[in-house]
């Protein structure tokens, strides 16, 4: 499906993108608000968002189905002793590296398929091929999984180039800050991509050291996305086995002695699927992630950092194919120049292509560009908007070195003394988009074609709003609350206020209402006290009567004081006396006759402190010093009358009192003296 986001009281559209449960929804509406609408430039406040599905477009829903379905047949211990003899013959090792892979693997297969699939043997081949296979010998019905060393050994070395360049927002959505600052070092990096991708088309030899040191954070990080990406594709692997995929076998040479998985596009997108199905826990409900990213645990505190571990397993599927669509991309770039890349050991798709000598055989597969845009549309089922952004980061640093490829390829001196026809020419640089057809709002704002496209799309097609689940959103609501909360209690005033924004303009309700005296209270102590008086008064507005309008009031009030205005601090103050606080409500009503009192409106002014002074049995904690004080004024006003004795009542309640202040004791001490002495 194709997502769109508008602007809610324009309509405008603001973004698009494969985007379809609640929680991705609401993170990037999250990013959404604040930012200007590309259309007529007003602030992005409320979003809505609409599906609609795309004729024209190839891949807004993935093109396998979902593989619910376990087709494998039964498997004799015959056929299972037989094709594990013909493995060692072709000298695969099953234990060690082999054993722990499979063990990763079958805990994120299906629980109900896992002992079926725990007889099928998997081996590791000592090639440097980053490849694995799904291969079955003659006279055996029992297929098998080849796993080439040099798959683990190319992801883990592309891993250790691409992932420092990232930037650590990113990721863990806090400040934006790369891994490695220094542009010599990031330069160093992108040669050291290349040359790890030519090492492994067998151009050059291998080369153990790294070009670059990089910090201890990121190297920690390599193995877990490492370990997740072999899982994916060795569930890749086992997708083949459980679809029937494994009896569309084909022999490989004049008399081989094993079979090949024959290769089509359909084939191959449906083991995709089932291999990140796998990976993202959709098998089990998202309860098996991968297990070496326990070791994250120590690195990002508190809890084992569940989002960055979501996040990593959810895009290693999807950047292990970016990973080897950038080997196709060399691979041809070395083409066009002359440079053959050597067909090294076997088995492996690019040893069965020669072997068989028509390249027409393989017209059905598709190249791993294809096969990514179909995995990466196939990740919005079960992810959210944070993967897909993380996804997105390695696709435009690929692009970047894809774009500058001649180049890096001359600064490895990989091919030097090669078939070399001329020097490397740069091509000609063009602003970077991602392949995939996840369009960012920057790119929205920079296409004004696209923009109008979809605005048209939107008006030709049945599109349906998009139903947002109850429980993700109240889960949303209080993570962000507490956000804020913690950003407020460090003194965060400005982080603290954005959330409070965010979570007000994104709907008022019964519970987000309430925040507003707390943004009140963020924009106060920022100094900008006509953001505080707006944010207390629209609480009034929505909700007058209470009780968040009436501490809003109270906080409105000290604000108008401040300023002069009495008639409207005399407004919200009105408002605070409807307080359950006995605190809040006796400070407002003495205040209120403060007012009064200076207008000369005696008798309203008696009438308020009164009322404040009849709440004396109340226990008060935050303005205790309120009830004398209204004692002492009452007092003042009754001796003006004549009132002597009552008067001298009033001024010893206060002086005696506890909470009141040293220079309002000695003035009741004084009253008090004066009246007796009449």
């Amino acid at each position: 499906m194709q997502f769109i986001a508008r602007r809610l009281e324009c309509k405008h559209i603001v973004w698009a993108g494969p985007l379809v449960d609640t929680a991705a929804t609401l993170q990037l509406a999250d990013e959404l608000r604040g930012r200007s609408c590309p259309t007529c430039g007003e602030i992005v406040r409320k979003v809505d968002f609409v599906a609609i599905r795309k004729s024209s477009s190839t891949f807004d829903e993935p093109p396998a189905p979902r593989n619910a379905v376990n087709k494998l047949k039964g498997i004799s211990n015959a056929d299972v002793k037989k094709t594990r003899q013909r493995l060692a013959d072709l000298g695969v090792e099953t234990g060690g590296l082999a054993a722990d892979l499979k063990e990763s693997a079958l805990g994120l297969t299906p629980p109900q398929w896992r002992s079926t699939l725990a007889k099928i043997p998997v081996g590791v081949l000592r090639t440097y091929e980053p490849n694995a296979e799904c291969i079955r010998f003659k006279n055996s019905a029992m297929p098998a999984i080849v796993f080439h060393q040099g798959l683990a050994g190319y992801l883990f070395k592309m891993n250790r180039s691409v992932f420092p360049l990232l930037r650590m927002g990113s990721m863990s959505g806090g400040a934006i800050s790369r891994f490695v600052e220094d542009e010599k070092t990031r330069s160093a990096l992108r040669v050291q991509a290349v040359d790890t991708a030519l090492e492994f088309l067998g151009v050059g030899k291998p080369r153990s050291k790294v070009l670059v040191e990089i910090p201890m954070v990121a190297r920690l990080l390599e193995m877990p996305l490492t370990r997740t990406m072999s899982a994916f594709v060795l569930c890749h692997e086992y997708g083949h086995a459980v679809l029937s995929h494994a009896d569309e076998l084909r022999s490989v040479g004049r008399d081989s002695k094993f079979y090949l998985l024959e290769r089509s596009r359909a084939m191959e997108f449906e083991a995709d699927t089932w291999g990140q199905d796998a990976v993202i826990g959709a098998f089990t409900g998202g309860k098996n992630l991968e297990p070496s990213l326990a070791m994250l645990d120590d690195l990002f505190p508190p809890h084992g950092a569940p989002e960055m571990k979501r996040d990593i397993s959810h895009a290693a599927p999807c950047v292990a194919l970016l990973y080897f669509e950038f080997l196709d991309v060399i691979e041809e770039r070395l083409a066009r120049h002359g440079v053959d890349v050597a067909a090294r050991d076997a088995p492996t798709r690019r040893r069965a292509r020669m072997a068989g000598g028509k390249a027409s055989e393989h017209s059905t597969h598709p190249s791993n560009k294809d096969r990514f845009q179909a995995l990466y549309a196939h990740l919005s089922e079960h992810s959210n908007f944070t993967t897909h952004t993380w996804v997105e980061v390695f696709e435009v640093l690929l692009d970047e070195i894809k774009d500058d490829l001649d180049r890096l390829i001359d600064k490895t001196g990989a091919v030097a003394g090669k078939r070399l026809t001329r020097r490397f020419q740069p091509r000609s640089r063009t602003k970077g988009r991602p392949s995939s057809w996840r369009n960012t709002l920057t790119q929205i704002d920079d296409d004004d074609a696209t923009r109008v496209a979809l605005q048209e799309a939107l008006q030709n097609v049945e599109g349906r709003v998009l139903k947002l689940d109850e429980a993700e959103l109240r889960r949303h609501f209080e993570e962000q609350k507490d956000r804020a909360m913690a950003h407020f209690e460090k003194e965060e005033y400005a982080e603290a206020a954005e959330i409070y924004t965010r979570i007000l303009d994104a709907g008022e309700t019964t519970e987000s209402v309430p925040l507003y005296h707390l943004l009140g209270q963020c924009r106060e102590q920022l100094g900008d006290q006509q953001g505080a008086i707006a944010a207390y008064r629209r609480c009034l507005e929505i909700v007058p009567g209470s009780d968040f309008a009436a501490l809003c009031g109270f906080s409105l009030a000290l604000i108008l004081i401040d300023e002069n205005d009495t008639s409207g601090a005399e407004t919200a103050l009105t408002a605070a006396t409807t307080s359950h606080s006995p605190d809040i409500r006796a400070q407002a009503m003495f205040w209120l006759g403060t007012i009064a009192h200076k207008r000369r409106d005696v008798e309203a002014a008696l009438r308020r402190y009164q009322d404040v002074y009849a709440l004396r049995d109340s226990e008060l904690t935050i303005f205790p010093s309120v009830i004398p004080n209204a004692a002492l004024n009452i007092g003042g006003v009754l001796e003006e009358r004549g009132r002597f004795a009552e008067a001298a009542k009033m001024f010893e309640y206060a002086r005696n009192h506890r909470a009141i202040e040293p220079e309002n004791r000695a003035i009741a001490e004084q009253r008090l003296q004066a009246v007796r002495g009449r």
